[in-house]
């Protein structure tokens, strides 16, 4: 089958959809099909680029506003749209965005006759937690939100979203079309439990980190506002306090980064806490692997490729009870389940984890 993929982030972005859709067009080449690639580019004007043998035709783009992850978002699509279409005479068009790529995909498919299907990752909370409080947290402002994602969606031929809690959403706000919970799934060849039991302090893979502690909670993944990182590091205060033997390590970039950093300050607990910034493939699996738990406090996710990597490295998952965590993390069968928002809570379960090596081994 031949096949366009079009997303407005894409590799080398490292955010959970740009992971996944990059996993996806690796299997299907991998599976015979033909795919090419719709992004935006790291320049105002278009071009055509390579990632191994998938051809990718790049957008004109510009930095994304508010954003300090060098994400860029395009300005025009039409005109890479309609090239892609013209060269490689897709059968299909899928659509993994609500914006220009993605509208500029949907008009020529319409025009032509191909079919179009769509997968949605996006909440309005991924976007409107860079926004003032008073409209972050507006009813009004959620409703149309929702009411945008849905009158996109209801134009393709069938839309999938990875999670049922996920699919759920969609048809709740009035959501028409076909629907399909399909995983973003995880290579568990490549992540898996260690073979060995060196210490992280010892593994060459994680030379370059200065790591505060032996042990640690992990959190892996994009450093912004909607990941409610704040509350995480609230709640591992409070265990810090009753293990000093206990770090903090959270791995990746974004735009609350300084924020955190000073909030650490702030509690005393900076030398306890390790912010990596970027990591490459082999840290981040290291990093997995040596870590007590991963946990997780954000409020807005469709799934979480992150936990999803850590469950398959064996480690236990400390999340909160929000949107689709729950269908990842089973409250006292392989890791803890606790309420928004409460650190005490967070804490607890952090402390229970740390010391208890039956219970750490019994959740991996």
């Amino acid at each position: 089958m031949k096949i366009l993929l079009t997303s407005e982030s894409y590799w080398p972005n490292k955010d959970g959809g740009a992971v996944f859709e990059r996993r996806l067009v690796r299997q299907m080449v991998a599976a015979g099909h033909d795919v090419v690639v719709v992004a935006p580019g790291a320049r105002p004007r278009g071009y055509i680029e390579f990632d191994d043998d998938v051809k990718i035709y790049r957008t004109p783009s510009l930095p994304l506003p508010l954003n300090r992850d060098n994400y860029r978002i395009s300005y025009t699509a039409k005109s890479a749209m309609r090239r892609a279409i013209d060269d490689h005479n897709p059968d299909i068009i899928h659509v993994h965005t609500m914006a220009l790529t993605g509208l500029a995909a949907l008009r020529l498919a319409k025009k032509r006759g191909i079919t179009i299907v769509a997968t949605n990752h996006l909440m309005p909370e991924n976007v409107l937690m860079s926004l003032p409080k008073s409209i972050r947290d507006s009813e009004r402002t959620q409703r149309i939100f929702w009411r945008r994602i849905v009158k996109f969606h209801n134009k393709f031929a069938a839309v999938a979203s990875p999670t049922k809690t996920a699919t759920n959403l969609l048809a709740d706000n009035g959501l028409t079309r076909p629907l399909f919970d399909i995983t973003n799934g995880v290579n568990t060849d490549y992540y898996r439990p260690s073979d060995d039991s060196v210490a992280a302090t010892k593994d060459k893979r994680l030379a370059r980190f200065d790591f505060p502690h032996k042990k640690y909670v992990l959190y892996l993944g994009r450093v912004n506002a909607e990941k409610r990182l704040d509350l995480l590091i609230d709640g591992y205060k409070l265990a810090h306090d009753s293990d000093k033997n206990l770090g903090l390590v959270i791995a990746g970039t974004g735009n609350r980064l300084e924020h955190l950093k000073e909030q650490c300050r702030r509690l005393g607990i900076e030398k306890d806490v390790l912010f990596t910034g970027f990591v490459s493939d082999e840290e981040k699996l290291a990093l997995y692997q040596r870590a007590l738990n991963y946990a997780i406090t954000s409020p807005a996710e469709l799934q979480s490729i992150a936990s999803l990597e850590a469950m398959a490295c064996g480690k236990p998952i400390v999340a909160v009870d929000a949107i689709a965590l729950a269908e990842l993390c089973h409250d006292g069968k392989n890791g803890f389940l606790i309420p928004f928002g409460d650190v005490h809570a967070l804490a607890d379960a952090l402390l229970k984890i740390s010391q208890n090596v039956t219970l750490r081994k019994k959740f991996g």
